[in-house]
C-alpha cells in the first residue's frame, strides 16, 4: 500500500468509525480533565497524572484510527476491547515521555531561580529528551497497538526511525494540537472534545504513510 492510498483509506474509513471515534475522544477528554482540576497548569505532578489517568485511553482511540487506516470498521465494542487490551501498554510508554518531561520541568524550575549557568547542560539534555520521547511516542503507540509482537527497545527504535525519516508529518500532529488549543482558548473549551479524533487520525496517517514510503521508495 502506498502513502497516498493510506491517506485516502484513512479519510474514507473515518466515517464508518465515527461513533467509536467520538466515544473514544470523549472518554480521553474526561480522563484528561482530572489533572486540570487537581493540579492546574503545567507541572511535574500534572504531567504524571496525565500519563497515569489519560494515557490508558489513548491506545484505544489509536486502535479505532488504525482500523480506519486499515479499511476496517471500528465499533464502540471494539474500542472497549482495545481499551482493556492496551491500557497498560499506553500508560507504560507515556510514562517514558512523562518522565523526560518531568525532568525538564524540574530543571527549568531550578534554572528560573537565578538562571545559573551550570544548569544549562541539564536543561538542554532534558529538553532534548522530552522532544525525542514525545516525537517517538507519536509512532510508538500506533505501531504498538497494531503490532503486539513489537515491544521494548525495538519498538522505540522503529518508531524513532519513522519519525526521523519523515519528521514533518509528525510535526503536523503537534501543529494540530496547538491549533486546537488555540481554538479552545479563543472560542470555546468544547472544541477540545473534538480535538483527539482528528489528531489521532493525523498521527496514524503519519505512521503508516511513512512506513509505506519506506516499503515502496520512489
Amino acid at each position: 500500500m502506498r502513502s497516498d492510498t493510506v491517506i485516502v483509506t484513512t479519510l474514507r474509513g473515518a466515517w464508518p468509525c465515527l461513533p467509536a471515534l467520538l466515544v473514544a475522544s470523549a472518554a480521553l477528554c474526561a480522563a484528561a480533565t482530572v489533572p486540570v482540576f487537581v493540579v492546574p497548569g503545567v507541572n511535574p505532578i500534572a504531567v504524571l497524572l496525565y500519563a497515569v489517568l489519560a494515557a490508558p485511553f489513548l491506545p484505544a482511540l489509536i486502535a479505532v484510527a488504525n482500523a480506519a487506516a486499515f479499511d476496517e470498521v471500528a465499533t464502540i465494542r471494539s474500542w472497549a476491547r482495545a481499551l482493556r487490551a492496551h491500557a497498560l501498554f499506553g500508560m507504560r510508554h507515556c510514562l517514558v515521555a512523562a518522565g523526560a518531561g518531568e525532568l525538564f520541568l524540574a530543571a527549568l524550575e531550578v534554572w528560573s531561580r537565578g538562571r545559573p549557568m551550570w544548569m544549562l547542560p541539564s536543561l538542554a539534555l532534558t529538553g532534548a529528551a522530552t522532544v525525542v520521547t514525545l516525537s517517538g511516542l507519536l509512532a510508538v503507540l500506533p505501531l504498538g497497538v497494531a503490532r503486539p509482537g513489537l515491544r521494548g527497545v525495538r519498538l522505540w527504535i522503529t518508531a524513532l526511525h519513522l519519525v526521523a525519516r519523515r519528521p514533518v508529518r509528525f510535526v503536523a500532529v503537534f501543529s494540530l494540537v496547538g491549533l486546537g488549543l488555540w481554538a479552545a482558548t479563543s472560542w470555546s473549551a468544547s472544541v477540545l472534545l473534538l480535538l483527539p479524533a482528528p489528531v489521532t487520525l493525523v498521527m496514524v496517517a503519519a505512521v503508516w504513510t511513512t512506513k509505506a514510503d519506506l516499503a515502496h521508495p520512489q
